[in-house]
């Protein structure tokens, strides 16, 4: 490995330590308050790590071919401690930052669809619901008013015929049909309306 190699594996390998910094700072304000179950809290650190180490395996294979050397993990490790001490508090007011900024948008953008989308679809919903009952309701009471008109006349001819019938021969015959008795009642009730 050539001496530019080697300077090239160094500043990559410090600036990698300074990116595990972030990314470890970034995960623990992540699931920093939230409770949940050992399962899963092992396999997100699992991964976490997994990809890490990825990632710094596929920047040390860019950079000299994968060779791992004793000098390297030192890198990443000087590469850690200069984040811990010279850009943690920096990086951990603008991660801050962004992560409020996120929540505040994300808010903002929920009101402005409930606002401008959400309620008033609700209403416009509800106002055609009314309209259509108060129309449902007016073709009933239409309806029921033009067949009545309609069926006036049949209810004076049958009551016409009904006193026109000889009463004791017409109750006979419907005695002897039991079950007329309960259309005979249905009649007498619907004309005495």
């Amino acid at each position: 490995m050539s001496l530019t190699v080697q300077l090239q594996t160094m500043l990559a390998m410090v600036a990698m330590g300074g990116w595990l910094g972030m990314a470890i700072d970034t995960y623990s304000r992540l699931i920093r308050g939230r409770h949940w179950n050992k399962w899963i809290t092992v396999i997100n650190d699992s991964l976490f790590w997994i990809l890490q180490g990825l990632f710094v395996f596929y920047v040390l294979l860019q950079i000299n071919e994968g060779e791992m050397r004793f000098y390297i993990l030192l890198a990443l490790l000087c590469g850690y401690s200069c984040y811990r001490a010279l850009l943690y508090r920096v990086y951990m007011k603008v991660l801050e930052a962004v992560i409020q900024g996120i929540i505040k948008t994300y808010k903002f953008l929920k009101a402005t669809l409930f606002i401008l989308i959400i309620n008033p679809t609700k209403e416009i919903l509800k106002f055609l619901y009314k309209l259509c009952m108060m129309i449902i309701g007016f073709l009933i009471t239409v309806i029921f008013f033009l067949l009545k008109i309609i069926f006036t006349p049949f209810k004076w001819v049958g009551r016409g015929i009904w006193r026109l019938l000889p009463k004791e021969k017409f109750r006979k015959l419907i005695n002897k049909l039991g079950f007329l008795k309960k259309l005979k009642n249905y009649i007498k009730r619907w004309l005495s309306k």
